[in-house]
């Protein structure tokens, strides 16, 4: 669990992993539903608490398996006819992580016999940790009955790295590993490979094979020109102006209006959503996005992300609203990029 970095993006997660690792099936965190997007290290942390649980308790038994093997233990156990020994395997489990139950979509037959493993396991104290793509809500071809049941112990969302976070990050792969990077390498990784956890340690181990293979110094040339090669970092910043745009024109709003004190619901949550996108599209500070959009303090931004975040997840249209704006925004970013890459073309 130590070598899990915790920041904002990730404190509740890790806060509940700490407490089932050292109380599986004993806490309110039953299950654990852990979500996000690909390589934002849901799977490290489902892993680390059943590695801990292991420490903590030699005896439990502690079983982590993707929901796909999962899926294939099954179907090959109703082949056999042998589903009463498959179930009695996972009745017998102190700690059970499925890994992307995101995959039981669609798959009936599968789903009816997890929710009876998962009755049995949650009836007796065991401990039950889940990780998947989206939040419950949005887990379309799933079974009522099992959303209900994901939703009774903790849902945490694991959300992209901050800059510091990545930062962090990097220290902490590079110190494990023995290496030594300058700081200012260090910086440029973080600063422009956000994307997820994966991403930042693919980088360093580019980097790594670089060096040793011809021979050059860990230095910020060598990191830039990595850096562009893997991940594409021609710039795809969008502006907080860009975002205005974007989510004014979604709502038939004037962009100015956005700046008023207007109280308004439709502009409250236009200027809400501005803020939320704001959070998730670039690097500024709160108070910098709360200055930028209605010239508001930080804890006003603070309290659009929680309130943003929350309406997604418990209200389907107003998740495909955002959906919907994003898409917008993505558009106009990648037009953006269009044009960068042209007029670079037309220099050369």
């Amino acid at each position: 669990m130590d070598s899990y970095i915790e920041g904002s993006c990730n404190r509740l997660a890790k806060s509940a992993a700490v407490a089932i690792a050292q109380n599986p099936g004993g806490t309110a965190f039953n299950p654990l539903l852990i979500y996000g997007g690909s390589g934002l290290g849901k799977t490290h942390l489902a892993q680390a608490i059943g590695m801990e649980v292991k420490q903590n308790y030699p005896n439990k038994v502690v079983l982590y398996v993707t929901t796909n093997v999962f899926q294939t233990q099954f179907t090959e156990a109703v082949r056999k006819n042998e589903i009463n020994d498959f179930l009695h395997f996972y009745q017998l489990i102190d700690v059970l992580i499925l890994d992307d139950i995101h995959e039981l979509a669609g798959k009936t037959a599968t789903q009816n016999t997890f929710f009876h493993i998962f009755n049995h396991l949650h009836q007796n104290g065991k401990q039950l940790i889940l990780t998947s793509d989206r939040a419950p809500v949005l887990l379309q071809g799933m079974e009522e009955r099992l959303i209900t049941r994901f939703k009774w112990g903790m849902v945490a969302e694991l959300e992209k790295p901050t800059v510091e976070l990545r930062k962090n990050i990097l220290r902490n792969k590079i110190h494990r590993d023995g290496l030594q990077f300058p700081q200012e390498v260090i910086d440029y990784i973080a600063e422009n490979v956000g994307d997820s956890v994966r991403d930042l340690e693919g980088i360093v181990i580019s980097i790594m094979a670089h060096s040793t293979i011809y021979n050059k110094e860990i230095d910020l040339e060598l990191t830039q020109r990595i850096v562009r090669k893997v991940v594409n970092s021609e710039s795809k910043a969008v502006t907080v102006d860009e975002i205005i745009n974007t989510v004014c024109k979604h709502f038939g709003l004037e962009t100015a209006t956005i700046h008023t004190k207007s109280r308004k619901r439709e502009v409250v949550q236009a200027r809400q959503i501005a803020m939320y996108l704001a959070k998730n599209y670039t690097e500024f500070s709160t108070a910098k996005i709360g200055a930028l959009i209605g010239h508001k303090d930080h804890a006003t931004v603070l309290h659009a992300c929680k309130t943003i975040k929350e309406l997604k997840e418990v209200d389907k249209s107003f998740r495909a609203e955002i959906d919907e704006i994003q898409a917008a925004l993505e558009k106009r970013i990648r037009i953006k990029d269009k044009g960068l890459n042209a007029a670079k073309y037309a220099l050369a």
